[in-house]
């Protein structure tokens, strides 16, 4: 674990340069979406611990985040029934928050797409697991960005009711795909 912090660490250092700015950990958040097989939608937030924003120019260069986990919050649910899925998403079987307090994300390259975006390629860490992601990025006004990307939650051995690791689950299922969305503001 400490090999996989002290890279990603080396990672974000070797990506700054005098164009990055923090962000406004404040006004910066980010939500994310899960599903069942059967239509059935959950999504809440999260928040950053820290994270900085590369841009020269007006232009997307790199960044770096890392987010609170324990920070995890169901939106869709109240009362007791957002609690127990909160414990849930916070237990071993999903998300591991006692042992992984933290996930990163590390910009590895970036490339200006089409309709004023970036595409940007990096380093997802999450339970100690790092994979590539494709993150879009779009601007959003002065010092704002909007990103939004999707990631398998299997690659990070998050198993519970997941198709990867059980073929038997049926209705019961849950997509491995997870939809984050951000508004970074720095």
């Amino acid at each position: 674990m400490k090999t996989v912090v002290f890279t990603l660490f080396a990672a974000m250092a070797l990506n700054f340069s005098l164009t990055a700015q923090e962000i406004s950990l404040a006004d910066s958040a980010l939500k994310w979406f899960g599903k069942e097989i059967s239509g059935k939608e959950h999504y809440g937030s999260l928040r950053f611990k820290s994270g900085s924003i590369n841009v020269s120019n007006g232009k997307l260069t790199g960044g770096a985040f890392e987010i609170d986990m324990t920070s995890l919050d169901v939106e869709d649910l109240e009362g007791e029934w957002a609690q127990k899925l909160e414990g849930h998403l916070k237990a071993d079987d999903f998300f591991g928050v006692d042992q992984f307090k933290t996930a990163f994300l590390v910009l590895t390259s970036v490339k200006e797409g089409s309709d004023n975006t970036f595409e940007a390629n990096g380093d997802l860490t999450v339970r100690g697991k790092t994979n590539p992601v494709s993150v879009t990025f779009t601007p959003a006004g002065a010092n704002k960005m909007t990103a939004s990307m999707v990631f398998d939650r299997s690659k990070y051995d998050v198993k519970f009711r997941s198709g990867a690791f059980f073929s038997d689950l049926g209705d019961k299922l849950i997509l491995d795909d997870i939809k984050v969305e951000v508004t970074l503001a720095y």
